[in-house]
Formats: C-alpha cells, sequence, structure tokens
C-alpha cells in the first residue's frame, strides 16, 4: 500500500472537494432529498452504543388540597430502554488502469484543473453519497416499520434494530385498503388519530408510501368524501386526483400529509437492486417530525491512520481514505462511518398497517 500518485492534487483539493460534496448532500441545489437529515438530531456516542427510550409520559393534573396537608404522590412515567451497538458500514471503489491512464492523459493535456479534480475525486463523491443512501434506508424502514435493517442485497454483517414501537399503538384495518369497494381508509386514519388523542398525543403530521397513498384513493370512501367536499351529491363519484386527496386528507383529518416515495440501489457481486425505502402499507402518525438521533462515533481506524494513506473526515465522523496497491494495481477511495438513525419517544409515535386485517 503506497501513496497516490496523485497526491499534490489531492493535498491541494481534497479537502475542498469533500466539503463540496458535503454541502450539496446537505440540501444543495438538485441534491437527492434525505428525510433522516430534516427529521433526526445527530448526537455522538462516546461509547458506540445507541439507545431508545419507551415511556408512558403521560402528564396528570395536580390535586386541589387545602391549606397545610400534604401533597398527594404521583407515579412517575415508567421507562423502557431498547439499546445496542453502533454498526459500521462503508465501501470501497478501484481506479483500475484504464482509468488512471485516462487520469494521466487528462494531466499530460493540461486540462482544466476542475476537469482533473473531478475526475480524481468522483470515487470519494459516490463513496459519500453510498453512506448517506444506507443512512436513509434505514431511517425510513426503521420508521414505517419500528424495525431498521439491511437490505438482503447488502454485503456483510446484517443488522436488525428493534426501536421497540408500542403494541397499543399499532392496529391493522376492519378491511384492507387494496379492497376499493369496503374499504375505509379515511376512517382509519381518524380512528388512529382518536386513539392518540385519548392517550394525550396530538397528531400533526401522517406519513406513508406513494403506492399506499394511491390504493387510499382509488377507494370509494374516498371519491365519497371528496364528492361531498365539492358539493356533488349526485349518483357518480369521482375518483379525487392526486393533489386534490392530499388537501382532503389534510383538511379532514387536520395533518400534515407527507408521501413518501423513495428508492436506494444497492450492489452485491456486481449486480445492482433497486429497493423501496417505506414499508409498503405502513401508515406512521407522529406528534412531532423531529423522531430521534443519528447516533454516530469515530471509527477505530481514524485513530490509527497509516501514513501512507491521505484521509479526509466528512460529516459525524465519516472517514474517506485514498490510497494505491499494487498486487491488484489500483487507486483505491474507501469510507468507513459508524452512524445509526435511531426512533426515541417511541410512545409518540403510532402505526396503521393497511395490508392486515385486525377486527
Amino acid at each position: 500500500m503506497d501513496q497516490s500518485k496523485f497526491l499534490t492534487y489531492i493535498q491541494k483539493y481534497f479537502t475542498g472537494f469533500m466539503a463540496l460534496v458535503t454541502k450539496t448532500i446537505n440540501g444543495a441545489d438538485k441534491a437527492p432529498s434525505y428525510l433522516h437529515k430534516s427529521m433526526l438530531t445527530p448526537k455522538q456516542s462516546i461509547d458506540g452504543k445507541w439507545a431508545s427510550i419507551t415511556s408512558d409520559n403521560q402528564n396528570v393534573a395536580a390535586d386541589v388540597v387545602a391549606m397545610d396537608s400534604p401533597l398527594p404522590l404521583k407515579s412517575r412515567p415508567s421507562l423502557q430502554t431498547a439499546s445496542g451497538d453502533i454498526p459500521k458500514m462503508g465501501m470501497e471503489l478501484k481506479m483500475n488502469e484504464n482509468q488512471l491512464d485516462q487520469l494521466d492523459t487528462l494531466i499530460a493535456k493540461q486540462a482544466d484543473v476542475s476537469e482533473i479534480v473531478t475526475e480524481l475525486f468522483d470515487d470519494a463523491k459516490r463513496t459519500l453519497v453510498g453512506i448517506e443512501e444506507q443512512k436513509e434506508y434505514l431511517f425510513l424502514r426503521g420508521l414505517s416499520s419500528g424495525v431498521a435493517l439491511t437490505d438482503t442485497e447488502n454485503v456483510g454483517t446484517g443488522v436488525r434494530v428493534d426501536y421497540g414501537y408500542i403494541t397499543d399503538n399499532k392496529a391493522g384495518v376492519p378491511v384492507v385498503w387494496t379492497n376499493a369497494a369496503a374499504a375505509t381508509p379515511i376512517s382509519d386514519m381518524e380512528e388512529m388519530i382518536s386513539k392518540a388523542d385519548a392517550k394525550g398525543k396530538t397528531i400533526s403530521d401522517i406519513m406513508l408510501d406513494k403506492v399506499t397513498f394511491n390504493v387510499a384513493r382509488k377507494t370509494a370512501e374516498a371519491a365519497t368524501r371528496y364528492a361531498t367536499s365539492i358539493g356533488n351529491f349526485g349518483t357518480t363519484k369521482p375518483t379525487p386526483a392526486y393533489l386534490s386527496f392530499k388537501e382532503l386528507l389534510e383538511a379532514e383529518l387536520g395533518v400534515n400529509i407527507i408521501i413518501v416515495d423513495r428508492s436506494v440501489k444497492f450492489e452485491k457481486d456486481g449486480v445492482k437492486k433497486t429497493v423501496k425505502a417505506w414499508d409498503e402499507g405502513k401508515v406512521i402518525y407522529l406528534t412531532d417530525t423531529n423522531v430521534g438521533y443519528l447516533v454516530w462515533k469515530k471509527v477505530v481506524e481514524d485513530s490509527h491512520r497509516s501514513k501512507s494513506i491521505e484521509y479526509r473526515t466528512g460529516e459525524f465522523g465519516t472517514l474517506v481514505s485514498k490510497y494505491v496497491t499494487h498486487k491488484p494495481f489500483g487507486e483505491w477511495t474507501d469510507v468507513q462511518a459508524r452512524q445509526l438513525p435511531v426512533i426515541t419517544n417511541v410512545d409518540q409515535i403510532f402505526q396503521t398497517d393497511s395490508k392486515i386485517v385486525q377486527a
């Protein structure tokens, strides 16, 4: 393992390039949309552990007591904790001899520096985005199902993180929503909102995947409710358009509707596979869109760096490295991170499974 031949460019431009990619990931124009960045608060873990606390955190009224009387003792909220180790995630990319030859040619022709730098650090950008894609998948899968787990196409050790969603906050439906004639998706959502309200929780946002949203939109109940909302009391009830149904739900339920349509691409043994991140059919009710933490810790190699490798540090302990090997020959870019989306205060989250019948 040796230093890169392009050390001069790396030392001069690598840090700035990393900062530019990080800025783009964090919301620049044309950047991928990452809900985990807006719905989680970063939190460093000293011991490499994560924890999700479940609480029956219900407020009760104080008693009215006579002067000089003792104060009545009330029970404190009971706590349960789910916890575990923060896993490591990572990937590597290799520039082979042909690609390196093309880069050598750009330098020999005295191409614009921006063109050289873009070609040299393109793999670094891909690795940084790769970390964000995995976190987004884990977050959306975990938020929708209560369990964050790696896709079956993941290379390496599988991860399964159970956030401990409260059983009493979850429910099926009287009729699955794919039964367009008999399903009652709006009524089902109203019932869950009422259930949350009875527990002292005010639902502000409902999240569901685009497929499930459209399934609900095409039910007879949706058509009837929509027809009534526009003053159509005839026998023909039109199916509401996409935006019209979203507006109808927000007006009928008094919440903000967030429709998730997010796919993540995985690669295993050279074969790419696209996977939907949200657990299809799950409807999630939130009292607040800040649902937890992005828990992170520095990777071990960051404290044991090799002198022959060029390192740069990204957000939340993400470590990118560039180096050369001779057998096989190639210029390598690696990324490592110990980061995990963690859903906390799960007593504030409610879930309807539109695919499961529950009386």
